[in-house]
């Protein structure tokens, strides 16, 4: 690979670098529960799985009786313990985010807090990128844009437009939006992310290295799905992109015409 797509290629994975660090607070609000887990068999995990199905069911049915705030802080409390468990994670999978995800949005559409998390597990974890984005249009509609951290829910959306979509004017659009929601605050993004950053990162970037990028992201998320249908739902999206890539490429340089002279 040669430096100038390196460089462009490492552009674009610096816009990743606040969103790692939102996945590590997950990962440290865990830490203590993880401590307690000890090994269990497959059985007993299957167990658990089956009580927070049973727990997310139950507050996706019963009325919020006014108390929006304290019923989603305890079923995001309930998805930390279940992002948590590493173990069980690494048996089953992630298969219950979107359910998290979407449990919470109903009940409690401006917790962005716990939306720049569940976006990330939703996406990278569970594999279902084009979810957290129909969710965040839907929280994004309810949001206050003044509230803190509201513009990065914009970014987190454009980083999945970007890397899984592949859809360069919608990650564009949505960085557009978080530098008009960013303006309406005196907070300060992480990095000073804006759109400006976004456009420096992908000035450069043609098909080929965007491609390529979609690969990579989609590639990384199939080591975190368990889901067999959805590992090779990913495993078609990445063959296909494979294929596309090899079209852009041939375009890109073109194989010279082979010509035979006329001995006669």
């Amino acid at each position: 690979m040669s430096f100038a797509i390196l460089g462009k290629l490492s552009k674009i994975l610096s816009m990743l670098s606040p969103f790692i660090v939102l996945a590590g607070i997950v990962v440290l609000q865990s830490q203590e529960y993880k401590k307690s887990v000890q090994k269990l068999n497959d059985a007993d995990y299957l167990a658990q799985e089956q009580e927070h199905v049973k727990r997310v069911d139950w507050q996706q049915r019963t009325s919020h009786l006014d108390f929006d705030n304290l019923k989603a802080n305890w079923t995001y409390l309930d998805f930390i313990q279940y992002f948590g468990n590493g173990n069980a994670r690494e048996t089953i999978g992630y298969e219950l985010v979107p359910e998290y995800f979407e449990t919470i949005t109903n009940i409690d559409p401006r917790f962005t807090s716990a939306y720049l998390n569940l976006s990330i597990a939703n996406s990278m974890y569970a594999g279902y990128p084009e979810k957290t984005i129909a969710l965040m249009e839907e929280v994004l509609k309810s949001v206050d844009p003044k509230s803190e951290q509201a513009a990065l829910l914009w970014t987190s959306k454009g980083l999945d437009e970007l890397l899984f979509m592949g859809d360069k004017q919608a990650a564009i659009e949505s960085y557009q939006m978080a530098t008009k929601w960013q303006s309406l605050t005196e907070t300060k993004q992480p990095n000073n992310l804006t759109i400006q950053d976004l456009e420096l990162a992908l000035k450069d970037t043609n098909a080929i290295d965007l491609k390529q990028a979609q690969i990579r992201a989609w590639s990384t998320v199939l080591a975190y799905v368990k889901d067999i249908p959805r590992q090779r739902e990913i495993m078609a999206k990445i063959s296909h992109l494979k294929t596309e890539l090899v079209v852009l490429e041939q375009a890109d340089h073109p194989q010279p015409e082979i010509t035979f002279s006329n001995s006669n």
